[in-house]
C-alpha cells in the first residue's frame, strides 16, 4: 500500500518517515509541489487526487469527484492543524471530512489491521487509519510542521529527544538565524 511513500523527495535531505507514517507524511505535504508544478497544490483537480491515490496503490478503478476532493483536502488540512496542534476546531472538521472515509478492521496473529474499502472512501479511510494508528503508537508525534516563513513542510523529526525543528536546518533554520541576526544587527544601530 505505501506505493513512492518513501520516494518523496524531502528538503535538505531529511529521510521520509519510515514505513506507512511516509505515505502519510507524504499526503500531508501534498499541499505543496516540490518537484513539478513548485508551488502548487498536487491535489489541484479530482484527475490528480485520482492520480496520486493510485499511484501509491491507494485507488483502483474509481475516479474521484468534487466532493472527494473537497473531502480529501479537508482531511489533508484537520491533519496538518492537528500537527500545529490546533485542536477541537481541527477534530470537528476531521470528523466531518472522514464520515465516508471507511476502513475495515481484520485480526490476525500480529494484532489488528486496518484494511481499506474500495473506492475514495477506503482510500481516504486507509490513511485515517495510519493517522490514528500513529497517533496510538506515538509515532504521531515525531511528524511536525517547519515553522519556516512561506514553509510548512511536514517533517519526520526522527532525533533521539525530537527536538527538530526545521524541515531543513540548512534552508529554514538557516534563514530563520540570518532574520533574527539582521534584526539585532539593525537594533544595536538605532
Amino acid at each position: 500500500m505505501t506505493g513512492e511513500a518513501s520516494q518523496t523527495p524531502q528538503p535538505g535531505g531529511r529521510a521520509s518517515a519510515p514505513g506507512e507514517l511516509g505515505l502519510l507524511q507524504s499526503f500531508l505535504n501534498t499541499y505543496y509541489d516540490i518537484e513539478a508544478e513548485h508551488g502548487g497544490d498536487v491535489l489541484a483537480t479530482p484527475a490528480a487526487l485520482g492520480a496520486w491515490l493510485s499511484r501509491r496503490g491507494l485507488l483502483d478503478r474509481a475516479r474521484p469527484d468534487a466532493g472527494d476532493l473537497r473531502r480529501a483536502v479537508a482531511i489533508r488540512e484537520s491533519l496538518r492543524e492537528l500537527l500545529q496542534g490546533n485542536g477541537e476546531d481541527a477534530l470537528d472538521r476531521l470528523n466531518g471530512a472522514a464520515d465516508d472515509a471507511t476502513v475495515e478492521i481484520r485480526f490476525g496473529p500480529s494484532g489488528p489491521r486496518f484494511v481499506p474499502t474500495q473506492g475514495v472512501g477506503g482510500a481516504l479511510g486507509a490513511l485515517l487509519a495510519i493517522a490514528a494508528r500513529a497517533i496510538i503508537d506515538g509515532s504521531w508525534a515525531r511528524l511536525k510542521i517547519c515553522p519556516g516563513e512561506d514553509c510548512g513542510w511536514t517533517f519526520y523529526d526522527g532525533s533521539r529527544n525530537q527536538s527538530g525543528r526545521w524541515c531543513s536546518m540548512s534552508v529554514c533554520g538557516g534563514r530563520a538565524k540570518a532574520r533574527a541576526h539582521y534584526r539585532r544587527q539593525r537594533g544595536r544601530r538605532r
